[in-house]
């Protein structure tokens, strides 16, 4: 554990401000208030799992009943990086609470937006990770290395509003509910979504002629092919498909097909379809301190013309990817 804390003390002091901290990758936030509620009370219980750690915490309202609240928080390398552990909020503490309730008054749900302890700190859990000093930008040579996103996550929920949709895409989207979303089944997304999830992201070379994709996100790998090869005519669909590479100069090409039927796929309630097809352009920029990723999405079944858009991650080697398993337990817990 002390090496933890020594990475944690590290990276809030050397820049994890860099990286946009939110705290749910998978959530809708329609279940949750926009106005903010506050309240005292003592912690009786801390699930510290992935995709959202939980808290109760026990309330003595007004008229002197206790009121059991069940709190979502972010993931585990969310709160890891905000100086959050898994033994810093225990049972038995008393806290001051401040989150968004559940739109539903008689459920006694929130979501955390920050704990006051005892001795008066308090403990952020919304918005970007704050630090005193910042390192100086590094630059990669090539893009090999651990990137993290900029900018605001991939927007399922308003997805639709961006795309140009089949008729079937549109009822598709018009029949969505946020009950029937593939993450509470722990199955992750796919792109375009992941390359914007506010994780870390790793880009390896491998000494087989592949390059691995990787997500902090869920642990997701995606192989890059760069042998040569097509996709196989008779290959098997899978949620993140399958990939090939090419270089075009220095611009790393990734070109995927095969990608499994998912009904969040392409956005809230926009499913991928069988001839979903991504193309995507990753090459360093501003003097190596960022990945400027374009892409074009395909999708004839849902999309009636192709879906372009540009992402870019930076450079942040004194981070490192994070445990981020999904329990499928934790991630059903946000559709009661």
């Amino acid at each position: 554990m002390s090496g933890l804390r020594d990475f944690i003390a590290t990276a809030c002091a050397a820049g994890a401000a860099l990286l946009p901290i939110a705290a749910g990758a998978h959530h809708h936030r329609i279940n949750f208030s926009d106005t903010s509620t506050v309240f005292h009370g003592t912690i009786t219980r801390v699930d510290w799992q992935n995709p959202h750690v939980y808290l109760y915490v026990r309330e003595r309202d007004a008229s002197g009943k206790d009121v059991d609240w069940e709190i979502e928080t972010g993931s585990t390398p969310s709160l890891t990086r905000r100086g959050v552990l898994a033994d810093t909020l225990q049972a038995g503490q008393a806290v001051t609470v401040r989150g968004k309730p559940d739109v539903d008054p008689q459920r006694k749900r929130l979501w955390l937006e920050s704990i006051t302890q005892a001795d008066g700190k308090t403990l952020s859990f919304q918005g970007a990770v704050e630090s005193e000093g910042l390192v100086e930008q590094q630059r990669a040579k090539s893009l090999e290395g651990i990137w993290s996103t900029v900018g605001g996550a991939y927007d399922r929920t308003h997805a639709a509003t961006n795309m140009a949709l089949t008729a079937k895409g549109k009822a598709a989207a018009a029949a969505f509910d946020v009950a029937k979303d593939p993450f509470a089944n722990c199955v992750p997304p796919p792109i375009p979504d992941s390359l914007t999830t506010p994780y870390l992201h790793q880009i390896v070379f491998n000494a087989d002629k592949t390059i691995t994709l990787r997500e902090e996100y869920w642990e997701i790998d995606r192989i890059v092919y760069m042998d040569g090869r097509g996709h196989p005519a008779d290959g098997a669909r899978t949620n993140q498909g399958h990939s090939v590479g090419r270089w075009d100069g220095a611009v790393l090409v990734v070109d995927t097909t095969l990608f499994a039927d998912h009904a969040f796929g392409n956005g809230s309630g926009i499913p991928s379809g069988a001839g979903k097809h991504v193309v995507e352009r990753y090459a360093l920029s501003d003097g190596g301190s960022t990945v400027t990723i374009d892409y074009v999405l395909e999708d004839p079944e849902y999309l009636s013309a192709p879906f372009k858009d540009t992402r870019k991650w930076r450079y942040t080697p004194h981070l490192e990817l994070l445990p981020n398993k999904c329990d499928l337990e934790d991630a059903r817990r946000y559709t009661h």
